[in-house]
């Protein structure tokens, strides 16, 4: 079974951005995971991480949403996987350089002098990562997004949440304008 660096979370989190990228109004977490079809509880666990990152704003109230905090330009995606799977490491360095049964108990000090190169070739791999993540932002996965999807599925994802947010609102005899 595959393990992975960054779990569901990260995924909840950039397809739920995307969404609100290119959104004109707030979106509901209840409608952000009624439409992605996924656990609204993790979701909103998720958005709670984002708003304490302040990638995120919400307001309150039967129309209420949540909306970016700032333009996508100036989200980086390291910055989403950052606040939603802090303290991700790829690699953790055992020393089991150490452990070699030629040693005994007594490891030479050539073998554990210094940094583990295995450990430093790992963490020059994250640091690329990191680097490419930083490099990316949420406006240019909404632009690929942009390429990929057909028109027509842009506009009707925009016409459901619409009817989503005017059903709420005029249910509760307010004004489906704001």
């Amino acid at each position: 079974m595959k393990s992975y660096l960054y779990g569901a979370g990260a995924e909840y989190a950039l397809h739920s951005l995307l969404i609100l990228a290119t959104s004109a109004a707030p979106v509901s977490v209840v409608d952000l995971a009624r439409f992605q079809r996924i656990p609204e509880r993790f979701l909103a666990k998720v958005f709670t991480r984002m708003k304490d990152a302040t990638l995120v704003v919400g307001t309150e109230g039967i129309a209420g949403g949540f909306a970016l905090a700032r333009p996508a330009e100036h989200i980086r995606v390291l910055e989403v996987l950052d606040a939603v799977d802090p303290d991700r490491e790829l690699f953790c360095c055992a020393e089991i350089r150490r452990n070699c049964a030629l040693f005994g108990d007594a490891p030479p000090a050539w073998a554990t002098a210094g940094s583990c190169r295995i450990d430093l070739f790992m963490t020059q791999a994250e640091d690329v990562l990191r680097e490419f993540l930083a490099s990316k932002t949420l406006a240019e996965l909404v632009c690929e997004f942009g390429c990929k999807a057909p028109a027509d599925f842009v506009a009707e994802s925009s016409d459901w949440f619409q009817q989503r947010r005017a059903g709420r609102t005029s249910r509760h005899g307010r004004s489906t304008e704001s």
